[in-house]
């Protein structure tokens, strides 16, 4: 019995020891694989905040560091500078330098110039951040100035004798605390020297904030789109001898949920500052397939509606593709579908937008020419696209009640009749205007007089009580 029980006391004593060894490995195990998961987790912030093109900081850096390196106390004391490269300039004149080059040793130079609590990111594929602490203003562009003329350096200088690099310089309100937003401000900003002599520019408060109002009409904008805020609107177009309803242009308006129904001029201008007007081109393109297939199937079906495009998005690489993607969606005759090149911006690649166009005509559509006679159009472009339809400006119309004014409208329908184009007389709203324009040869007629721009819903009450 006595032996049982001694048997027993060490083999408790065994379990007691191996169960104490046990937690102790589990523990070291637990803390290896803590300190594992930790360096894992740090590494994995470190990799989503590293450019490795660089091998500095990326924009996360950046936001990260703006966060927790400048306290309200030294607000005060810290400048940003929005540094950019022109890379167009780069690959027109200086071919023996590669992007990739002055990219890496642009921040190998920014690098070497941070000191104690500054920081600098590569924010974009063009574009520095950099933050950095100055007592007085003096003293701040002094430095930067240094450090401009530092990388300028890198590129030989040549006969056009343009800069490289850009920077917005801006001293920091107690109030900017919010990183993103002040980034945006700078590269706003940064767009009135860019292509200029000068290299530098120091903003004020006023200057950094004024765009405060032009960023959130942007994100409302692009909310606007993701919510269907934007509607179609047609305003018609008539057959000049006939008087009958031939055709419409598709036209934008905005239902903003505070403001209510805004015109274009409120929208269209921020948007091609932006970079956005491709996305109300293309939203606005498939409104109209979706309306030319609703019709396509009953009386309304010889209506042709004509869709506005800027030319930076026709020059754009994958225009055709996002067309075919759009219109292959729906069924519909494609000539009753004009493609209308606007004249309210210069083409990104005038090569490619002549290419996009063609290859729209072969595509069925139908090509028209906004506004020939002001902005950029211009009668170069008759021969530059493969156009079917002209439309003469309103500023022409007005200009009819001199002698010299009609000669010029007459002389215009002649040779664009000359080249078998069929011409449209837009802003035709008044008596005198109807009388003046329908004793030309002008093909169609758009304006007040007939019709305005209506809701796309009330589109076909319209037609059935319009009386010629």
């Amino acid at each position: 019995m006595l032996k049982d029980f001694i048997g027993m006391e060490s083999f408790y004593k065994s379990a007691l020891i191996s169960a104490v060894l046990l937690c102790v490995v589990l523990i070291v195990v637990c803390a290896f694989l803590g300190k594992k998961l930790k360096n894992i987790e740090i590494k994995s912030k470190i990799k989503e905040m590293m450019d490795y093109e660089t091998g500095i900081g990326n924009l996360n850096y950046f936001k990260h560091n703006f966060s927790h390196s400048i306290s309200d106390y030294s607000r005060n004391f810290y400048y940003v500078a929005y540094i950019v490269i022109n890379s167009n300039y780069l690959q027109l004149y200086q071919s023996d330098s590669t992007f990739t080059d002055v990219v890496n040793n642009a921040a190998a130079i920014l690098s070497k110039s941070v000191k104690h609590n500054e920081f600098v990111a590569r924010i974009s594929e063009t574009g520095f951040a950099f933050a950095f602490r100055e007592m007085d203003v003096s003293d701040a562009k002094k430095r930067i100035n240094e450090l401009m003329e530092e990388l300028s350096g890198l590129i030989v200088s040549d006969e056009n004798n343009k800069s490289v690099f850009y920077t917005v310089v801006y001293n920091l309100d107690a109030q900017d605390d919010n990183c993103e937003l002040l980034l945006f401000n700078l590269r706003r900003n940064c767009s009135r020297i860019f292509g200029t002599e000068n290299q530098v520019l120091f903003c004020d408060s006023h200057s950094i904030h004024s765009v405060l109002e032009e960023k959130k009409t942007i994100d409302s904008v692009i909310s606007g789109l993701e919510n269907n805020e934007f509607k179609l609107y047609l305003q018609f177009s008539v057959d000049n001898k006939t008087k009958k309803i031939v055709s419409a242009e598709a036209l934008s308006r905005w239902i903003h949920p505070e403001q209510g129904l805004l015109p274009p001029v409120k929208y269209i201008g921020v948007l091609s500052k932006c970079g956005l007007i491709s996305e109300l081109d293309y939203y606005m393109f498939e409104m109209v397939c979706k309306q030319l297939e609703k019709w396509s199937r009953t009386e309304y079906n010889s209506i042709s509606l004509s869709c506005n495009f800027t030319r930076i998005t026709i020059s754009e690489d994958d225009f055709i593709d996002k067309l075919v993607n759009i219109c292959d969606k729906y069924t519909f005759d494609k000539s009753r579908l004009i493609i209308e090149i606007t004249e309210d911006a210069i083409e990104k690649n005038h090569k490619k937008a002549m290419n996009n166009i063609s290859e729209c005509k072969k595509l069925g559509f139908c090509i028209a020419l906004d506004d020939l006679g002001s902005g950029y159009t211009s009668l170069e472009n008759l021969c530059d696209y493969p156009i079917d339809i002209v439309k003469i400006d309103r500023d022409i119309l007005l200009k009819t009640i001199e002698p010299k004014g009609r000669k010029l409208f007459r002389g215009m329908i002649a040779l664009a009749h000359s080249l078998n184009l069929k011409v449209v007389c837009e802003g035709v709203e008044t008596l005198e205007h109807n009388e003046f324009v329908t004793g030309t040869d002008c093909d169609y007629l758009q304006g007040w007089y007939y019709a305005k721009a209506i809701p796309v819903e009330g589109s076909e009450e319209f037609i059935d009580n319009y009386n010629p």
